[in-house]
């Protein structure tokens, strides 16, 4: 008997309070004889209830330990415990019985595993008891604390666990004011322990099956040469991941999980501490940490960074292959691939060889995958995405750019002539699936001979050349100057170990743009890897080439990057949805009802407008204070996401068209404001304000900036922000200007920091005009308020 409670109810060893809540365990285990699956036997339950009524079992405290603790730990416990002190519905105890019913499946399947038992990604997730412990724990809290209407609107009672999991599901695409987020995590648990759905799994396979992604993370030091020998103890970092941050709320908002995460670093090191005089160790650390970031920024912050190679250093290779006689060829192929691709050698000696792209094995491509497509002279591999990026919808999937998963470029002649032997050998042998470049057995003799060849180069020239450094030189020669550093990264599938990255969030390029620059780079290394009249030679080539791609390519716009960039099409229609909206906003109720329906829609309105107008991120309050705009300068100051030191907030130079908009809105205000000094309690100092039914003043927030625009599909209020970013860089806007805009910087690199070299004339010049023609080309109007 004893042992069938314990299986059920999972109590604490110490049965605390078990003489108290028996009455509400007895109710409980009769529902779940009615709810419960074949994997119970109803007899042994009937017995003990029957043992539990009279008395039978010694079930007596063992220690005054409390109730602390128990709701975590022993949570079916904790929360018959807290239940049984005011039964205020039946429903919570068959609530109950069904997550008693559920948690023994669940619990069972994931004791049945064996040690070395082999699971997919997402199986081996939810078969966790990591992950048990924890969605069974979010369900209990639901029982306990869930309003009584919202659980008889469950209606737990009488229906299996799965048809309860089905009613969980429809009730979670209804608008439930209270209850949204204790539907979401019972469904959630009951489709887990169900085995309806598998947890999500992330975007990068070594973070999703890294169970202990929490905690502290050990990497390289950024100024440790990462192709010499390094110990992790001697010197490394250490990366706290905060334990606090709601990583699910920032990746369905949308946000840059980089961007928004706090973080906590340490340095290990087992260099002695340099004591100055009178500094004790505590202040020598503080000092020591001062100066590692100096020197971090001033690194990053330098022209030409150490990883560069020059156009001596590829002259020197190139002519020294030549001399080579062991292993030419695939050392020529390797070389030509490292140079082409950017990737580094271990996914260049995986590299395949097909003959179409039909024969590209769609299911296992990845981002550093590489596949030469040998009758149409290109290469073809997946495109990087950012970790935690939100996942489409199907209500409003087809309003977004369709993003392509895979990027196909051009085989620039000059590398063609170092690929062909190789190529050429394996393409022959491609029937239907593709053949690999480098046999297995053979990769580590190429790896040796390669660096032999660097080894000798340098020696003889003085040159320094590294593995890690012509891997790099693409993405380098990619992200030279005002170049876009977010194209680098799409290309190459490399993130760099410092500079912003957020942008990889917001950015969808077409694949021309992406084509334009990659060929433009591939110009650069051409010139530097052959000699003068080698380049003549291949000039015309390579200029028709170029020409031929372009044109086949402009036949369809495809695009790669943010699945959250939305067509400009609907954008047009949302701009024109929320002018209707407005204009029938006067048309229906009294007078009184008429009023507060026509200020929210023109609140709503204003809002959207400043967000696509600005980048707004969609907090509580935009526009916090008036002070923090300026309309006779047409500037304003935001601060949307930034630290004590104001760091991230930016300047915006704003166009006409917002600034009429927001000076009609202020009049309107003023007007609004006047006839309801009745309803407010204290003067409302924020700018923008919603009313509720009754007239009194609500803020504004996204939730109900979002009821308010009712946009069709309901998108995420911050597709603006990726609508935004997209529009500034292809009306031709650089990276620089675009991220100053956006707020995408980090430490070091602040626009407006003290020793900044960033020209705002220049910045307000470039962005005044490209924001004006996006502007008129949605539909946007400066609408006057009806409430005067």
């Amino acid at each position: 008997m004893k042992s069938l409670l314990e299986d059920a109810i999972q109590p604490r060893p110490d049965y605390f309070a078990f003489t108290k809540l028996q009455p509400a365990l007895i109710s409980t285990l009769q529902h779940l004889i009615i709810v419960g699956d074949d994997c119970w036997e109803v007899a042994a339950i009937k017995d003990l209830i029957t043992s539990l009524e009279n008395q039978e079992l010694d079930l007596q405290a063992e220690s005054g330990k409390g109730e602390k603790g128990i709701y975590g730990t022993n949570p079916i416990h904790g929360a018959l415990y807290k239940i049984s002190k005011n039964i205020d519905t039946e429903d919570r105890l068959k609530l109950i019985g069904h997550i008693i019913n559920a948690a023994f499946q669940w619990r069972k399947e994931i004791e049945a595993l064996s040690d070395h038992q082999l699971l997919s990604a997402h199986d081996s997730k939810r078969l966790n008891i990591a992950t048990y412990q924890k969605n069974l724990e979010a369900a209990c809290k639901v029982a306990r604390r869930m309003e009584a209407d919202g659980l008889a609107q469950l209606s737990p009672g009488g229906q299996s666990s799965r048809e309860l999991l089905k009613s969980c599901q429809a009730l979670a695409e209804k608008v439930i004011e209270g209850s949204e987020a204790y539907i979401q995590e019972l469904e959630r648990f009951f489709a887990y322990a169900l085995n309806d759905r598998q947890p999500r799994k992330g975007y990068r396979a070594e973070q999703a099956d890294n169970e202990n992604y929490l905690l502290p993370q050990r990497t390289r030091p950024i100024d440790v040469d990462p192709d010499e020998p390094w110990s992790a103890p001697s010197s490394s970092v250490i990366t706290f991941p905060s334990q606090t941050a709601d990583y699910s709320s920032i990746r369905q908002a949308g946000l840059s999980a980089t961007e928004e995460r706090s973080l906590i670093e340490l340095i290990q090191s087992d260099k002695p501490l340099a004591l100055a005089k009178g500094d004790s160790a505590l202040q020598s650390v503080f000092r020591a940490r001062a100066q590692q970031l100096h020197l971090d920024k001033s690194a990053q912050l330098l022209p030409g960074r150490w990883e560069h190679l020059s156009a001596y250093d590829l002259y020197h290779l190139h002519d020294e292959l030549n001399r080579k006689q062991e292993n030419q060829a695939s050392l020529k192929c390797i070389l030509g691939l490292m140079l082409m691709t950017g990737r580094n050698l271990v996914s260049i000696l995986d590299a395949h060889v097909v003959n179409n792209v039909e024969q590209v094995p769609k299911t296992s491509l990845h981002d550093q995958s590489i596949y030469l497509v040998y009758n149409e002279n290109s290469w073809i591999t997946a495109v990087i995405r950012p970790p935690d990026s939100r996942q489409l919808s199907r209500q409003w999937r087809y309003d977004m750019r369709n993003t392509q998963e895979s990027l196909i470029l051009p085989i620039p002649v000059f590398l063609q002539q170092l690929l062909e032997p190789i190529a050429k050998k394996n393409s022959d042998r491609v029937i239907k699936q593709s053949v690999a470049l480098f046999p297995n057995n053979q990769r580590q003799e190429f790896t040796s001979e390669l660096k032999k060849l660097l080894v000798n180069t340098n020696k003889k020239t003085g040159s320094r050349l590294t593995i890690h450094r012509l891997g790099m030189h693409l993405f380098n020669t990619l992200n030279t100057g005002d170049a876009d550093l977010t194209s680098a990264c799409l290309i190459t599938a490399r993130v760099p170990t410092f500079g912003q990255q957020a942008s990889l969030y917001y950015f969808a390029p077409s694949n021309n743009y992406l084509e334009k620059l990659y060929l433009d780079a591939m110009q650069v290394i051409q010139q530097q890897w052959l000699k003068p009249q080698d380049e003549k030679s291949l000039s015309i080539t390579d200029s028709t080439h170029t020409a031929v791609a372009s044109d086949s390519q402009q036949q369809k716009a495809q695009y790669v990057g943010s699945q959250l960039v939305p067509t400009s099409a609907y954008v047009k229609k949302l701009v024109t949805h929320m002018q209707r909206q407005l204009a029938v906003a006067d048309q229906n109720g009294s007078l009184f009802q008429r009023m507060v329906s026509v200020h929210n829609s023109y609140t709503a309105y204003t809002i959207a407008m400043l967000m696509f107008c600005t980048g707004y991120r969609s907090i509580r309050d935009p526009l916090p204070k008036w002070n923090q705009l300026s309309l006779s300068r047409r500037m304003m100051v935001i601060a949307d996401k930034t630290d004590d030191v104001q760091s991230h907030a930016r300047f915006l130079p704003l166009p006409t068209i917002m600034v009429h908009q927001l000076q009609y809105y202020l009049r309107h205000r003023e007007a609004i404001l006047g006839r309801l000094q009745l309803y407010l309690q204290q003067q409302w100092e924020t700018p923008f304000l919603f009313l509720d039914t009754y007239g009194h003043p609500k803020q504004a927030t996204p939730k109900r900036l979002q009821e308010h625009l009712d946009w069709p599909g309901s998108p995420p209020l911050n597709i603006n922000r990726h609508f935004l970013h997209t529009q500034l860089k292809e009306s031709g806007c650089s990276s620089e200007l675009t991220d100053t805009y956006m707020g995408h910087w980090d430490a070091g690199q602040e626009p407006w920091a003290k020793y900044s070299t960033f020209c705002p004339l220049e910045y307000r010049e470039h962005i005044s005009s490209a924001i004006k023609s996006i502007m008129q080309h949605q539909g946007w109007k400066a609408i006057e308020g009806a409430v005067l």
